[in-house]
């Protein structure tokens, strides 16, 4: 069981490295191609609506990761001894969950506020 523990950590750690820097990547040059728009109020709307759409999704993805990893977490042993396991194991994808939903709060808040 212990493969699987380094399975999983190695997955998760993965994915969210590849996801960060792909957002990172399209948000860089996104924001790079409107702030080369002349209309000054064009360039502002695309750039808060880049800003929400980034919140919205980032939000999105950490809430389900953190919920996909709690269920996860619940289906699947492992660890080597039972002592290991306990509601500790859980924290790290509450707290990803927890972010998640914020961060998602504040974009769908904007996007709410917006009026599209």
């Amino acid at each position: 069981m212990g493969e699987l523990y380094y399975y999983m950590w190695e997955f998760v750690t993965s994915v969210t490295i590849i996801i960060l820097v792909a957002a990172y990547i399209i948000h860089d040059r996104l924001k790079l191609r409107y702030e080369k728009i002349e209309n000054e109020a064009e360039q502002t709307a695309k750039l808060e609506k880049l800003a929400m759409m980034t919140r919205i999704i980032l939000g999105g993805l950490a809430f389900f990761g953190g919920l996909a990893w709690i269920v996860y977490m619940q289906t699947h042993t492992i660890y080597i001894s039972p002592e290991l396991e306990g509601f500790h194991n859980l924290v790290p994808a509450i707290i990803m969950s927890g972010i998640g939903l914020i961060v998602f709060g504040g974009g769908f808040k904007k996007y709410i506020r917006s009026g599209k």
